[in-house]
């Protein structure tokens, strides 16, 4: 029974931590644009959209959060999203995935509320924007494997890199003038985990 309530109190202060430490973020919604269009955010923060003008059937590129429909009606609407991501969104009526009204929101890697001592490997990529090569540096800890996945503005894997800790050290070179001109979003992964996220934008 003593390891329960032990475990109950820990919990509960746990939870009483991460609810401390959840932000609430607006968005506006106008014709014809979310304001802003490109967001990021913690796990577990509140994403508030709130209308000003116009109709707009708001619907999650991947199924993340459930459809609304922002109209004087109906002037606001909350989610939250709790696991690390780039989600895109977008009005059904005035745009698509990646085209037109549409917009993304990123979720930050988690980390560790209570006893956190380690320092976050840091992710550059330069220069940004860049017509197409780039170099890539990571403070990668010994050791570690890590790889740098790269996506387009709706979420599809467009490039896989796994990185070696003697090349990012110094830097590595990337070539991506393959790509397409637009902003793709680099996160660096370590055991299937995201630890790290940059928006990289490539010009013609």
């Amino acid at each position: 029974m003593k390891t329960f309530t032990k475990f109950c109190i820990a919990a509960s202060l746990l939870l009483a931590q991460l609810v401390s430490v959840a932000a609430s973020h607006t968005v506006k919604v106008r014709n014809f644009a979310f304001d802003p269009q490109f967001l990021t955010i913690n796990p577990g923060d509140e994403v508030k959209f709130e209308w000003e003008s116009g109709v707009h059937p708001v619907v999650s590129d991947n199924n993340a959060f459930a459809a609304f429909t922002m109209a004087s009606a109906t002037p606001t609407a909350s989610r939250t999203l709790a696991t690390a991501g780039v989600y895109g969104y977008h009005c059904t009526a005035h745009g698509s995935p990646g085209n037109g009204m549409f917009g993304t929101i990123t979720v930050n890697a988690a980390t560790p509320v209570i006893g956190a001592k380690l320092t976050a490997p840091v992710l550059t990529l330069y220069p940004n924007p860049s017509r197409g090569m780039i170099m890539l540096t990571v403070n990668q800890k010994p050791g570690a494997d890590y790889k740098l996945r790269i996506s387009n503005i709706i979420g599809r894997e467009v490039r896989a890199i796994t990185l070696k800790p003697e090349l990012t050290d110094a830097g590595l070179p990337l070539n991506l003038s393959d790509l397409p001109a637009g902003m793709y979003i680099c996160n660096l992964v370590l055991n299937d985990k995201v630890v790290g996220t940059k928006r990289l934008i490539l010009q013609n």
